[in-house]
């Protein structure tokens, strides 16, 4: 999947396949934790379950909403993740990582506060 990059000073991802994401000029080979200022490699294991500490970084944000991109495959985290972000005033997004990236994307456009973990696998 190709996206455009706009030349907004706004970190986009370019591009994601299997196993590699392009955000900015940079290509990322593992897991990412993103928002329009910086990409932080995101230390998750595959098949890791996902914890409020493993967002840690980008709830300090407090972004309106966090898209967690889950790989090839939509898989939803455990109920209490999206329930402790709720409790921060902070919404969850769970989808494929191809459809979390085109929905950072658009987000990022219309000035949203957003952020995003994304699985490259």
């Amino acid at each position: 999947m190709k996206l455009e990059l706009e030349p907004s000073g706004a970190l986009r991802v370019r591009s994601w396949h299997p196993g590699e994401l392009r955000i900015g000029q940079a290509v990322w080979r593992q897991p990412v934790l993103l928002n329009a200022r910086e990409v932080l490699p995101w230390a998750l294991g595959d098949d890791e379950a996902i914890t409020l500490d493993h967002l840690a970084p980008l709830i300090a944000e407090q972004p309106d909403v966090i898209l967690l991109g889950t790989g090839e495959r939509q898989s939803f985290p455990p109920h209490e993740l999206g329930m402790g972000l709720l409790n921060r005033g902070i919404g969850l997004e769970v989808m494929d990582t191809g459809a979390a990236c085109r929905t950072y994307n658009v987000l990022l456009s219309e000035g949203r506060a957003v952020a995003a973990a994304l699985r490259i696998r």
